[in-house]
């Protein structure tokens, strides 16, 4: 059996502090690592101790109204700010406090500046709260009545304001900033020269210091919208904020191209102006030519930089020579980073003047399914073309792909596609323009007529219509240019139609005649077999009727029978 081994007097201290941890609730203990550390300071020390101050400690621990919680640790002062900076005039209030006891005395220390050594504040000695108008590095301790003292107080980092303002500025100073820019903000502190500064930045997410007075945002977004300050930061001393630069980011700018004159003229020239918000603002501008691209379902145009079109100074820039449609489109630029926007739409100059390179000619008036079309047909070198219209209005062009020979498009005449047609190839070529009313090729009234032939017996209505409205009384109905009907009825209707009523019909209102449309009647009576001259059994078939008799014949007696009644029952429709 191992021999009795004593334990060490330290153990048995720790044990009866442990025990005393259980007894006691007045004031929070510190966690088991932090216990072990702190006694393990104090382990040599505790061993030089006299005899009978332990016993007295030991003591006090056990008594019924313990006020040291432990026998071996320094109480600790915290510290505790109503805030970190101290407003312009004002000031700040530090509170002290010892952990398990008010009978402390508290003492108060401050540091100037960073490294600087801690400086007794007797004049505040005794106060448990204090309101300091210095920035500085504060701590405080506590002193019993016996003249222990505890641990330093963790340091309350208070920075004073000074009595400058810092200057924020803008570079450039845009009203406006669009997406994709870049921009500089600057921050200058007037009365600090000969200082060394840091910087501190808003918006909030800004956090860090720099130690630059400039900060540059490029390709901005939206991230960067904002209300911009700044203020200088030396040491424990803040400048006062900077005035606020509001920064709103919008979208990419759209310029707006415009030109006169649209219809050239001989000699004329042409000016093209591209305006944009705030043109004063160190804008510079581009001219391009529009040229038909061959895929047209992308892209209708490409562009092309005119001579001397790159980066004018001015908003203008004139044409002269010009002697056919053409396109253009313009582009603004500026800043040192050559912010672009986007092109203008392409705007358009006509020329009346047909080439034999292209040329858009404009036939009569057709009619097909019920309406009436206008014919358009493109001519020239290419072997590939399409047809344009301004304004677009939803028909942008007759078809969205290229046609090879000859384009041809056709315009219903019962819409309103009013507007300006020309041509384009492929070959980059446009051709004359032609203003196109639609009313000017047919103003008057249309005759509205079944598309499909109606069966016979059958009700139909006929009416007159202009431009898909209906017209009110007072048309004259035609058939077969006899009139049928002239009063006050709005419709041409037929309760049983018949076979006699196909032909051309067109109408008349005021003074105004519409083209012919032909309606068909289809019959419901079968084919007869026979002849009219046939009066008996043994009467000749007609043409054609002789191979269905004889083949009946050749089928046995039903198909003979079936002959012979219809034999007969057209004898009988003759005799009646």
């Amino acid at each position: 059996m191992a021999p009795y081994k004593m334990l060490h007097p330290l153990l048995f201290l720790s044990a009866l502090i442990a025990l005393s941890e259980q007894r006691s609730h007045t004031f929070r203990s510190p966690g088991p690592v932090e216990r072990l550390l702190r006694l393990d300071q104090r382990l040599a020390g505790f061993e030089k101790r006299a005899k009978h101050t332990t016993h007295t400690k030991l003591a006090a621990l056990f008594s019924d109204d313990a006020r040291v919680k432990y026998p071996f640790d320094t109480p600790t002062a915290t510290l505790r700010p109503t805030r970190y900076e101290i407003p312009l005039g004002g000031n700040v209030t530090l509170s002290c406090f010892v952990d398990g006891s008010d009978n402390w005395t508290i003492l108060w220390y401050r540091a100037a500046t960073y490294g600087s050594k801690d400086e007794p504040m007797t004049e505040y000695e005794g106060k448990k709260a204090i309101n300091v108008s210095q920035g500085g590095i504060y701590h405080c301790r506590g002193r019993s009545d016996s003249g222990s003292i505890t641990h330093q107080s963790n340091a309350a980092i208070i920075e004073d304001t000074l009595p400058i303002t810092a200057i924020l500025t803008l570079k450039p100073n845009w009203t406006k900033i669009y997406m994709g820019e870049t921009f500089t903000v600057r921050c200058d502190i007037q009365g600090g020269e000969g200082t060394y500064w840091s910087y501190d930045w808003r918006p909030k997410r800004f956090t860090t210091y720099y130690t630059t007075n400039e900060r540059t945002f490029y390709n901005v977004g939206w991230d960067d919208n904002g209300d911009y300050q700044c203020r200088g930061k030396t040491d424990l001393s803040f400048t006062q904020w900077s005035n606020v630069i509001p920064v709103t980011v919008s979208f990419k700018l759209h310029p707006v191209l415009t030109l006169s004159p649209s219809w050239l003229s001989p000699g004329a020239s042409v000016t093209l102006n591209c305006e944009v918000e705030y043109p004063s603002e160190g804008w510079s501008f581009s001219w391009y030519k529009a040229v038909p691209y061959y895929k047209i379902t992308e892209e209708p145009y490409t562009y092309e930089l005119l001579p001397d079109g790159s980066k004018t100074a001015q908003s203008l820039y004139i044409i002269t020579g010009q002697t056919s449609t053409a396109a253009y489109v313009c582009r603004a630029e500026r800043g040192s980073n050559y912010y672009y926007t986007y092109y203008s739409d392409p705007k358009f100059v006509w020329s009346a003047d047909a080439s034999s390179a292209a040329s858009l000619t404009v036939g009569p008036v057709v009619q097909n399914f019920g309406s009436d079309f206008v014919k358009l047909t493109c001519k020239g070198n290419s072997s590939s073309w399409r047809v344009r219209k301004f304004p677009e209005n939803g028909r942008p062009y007759c078809s969205n792909f290229w046609l090879s020979g000859e384009s041809v498009c056709t315009i219903d005449t019962t819409y309103s596609d009013d507007g300006v047609y020309w041509c384009e190839s492929m070959l980059k070529e446009f051709s004359n323009a032609v203003n196109i009313t639609l009313q000017d090729f047919y103003s008057g009234p249309l005759m509205v007529v079944p598309v499909d032939p109606v069966n016979e017996g059958t009700f139909v209505s006929l009416s007159c219509n202009l431009r898909r409205k209906k017209i009110f009384p007072n048309v004259a109905f035609y058939h077969n240019d006899k009139l049928v009907q002239n009063d006050s009825r709005e419709e041409l209707n037929f309760l049983a139609v018949s076979k006699s009523d196909e032909g051309f019909y067109k109408c008349q209102y005021s003074g105004k005649e519409s083209p012919s449309r032909y309606m068909t009647v289809k019959s419901t009576v079968p084919p007869e077999i026979f002849s009219q001259n046939e009066s008996s059994e043994n009467s000749p078939l007609h043409p054609g009727s002789a191979a269905v008799y004889e083949s009946a014949n050749k089928n046995g007696r039903h198909w003979k029978w079936s002959v012979r009644r219809a034999v007969a029952a057209k004898q009988k429709r003759i005799l009646l």
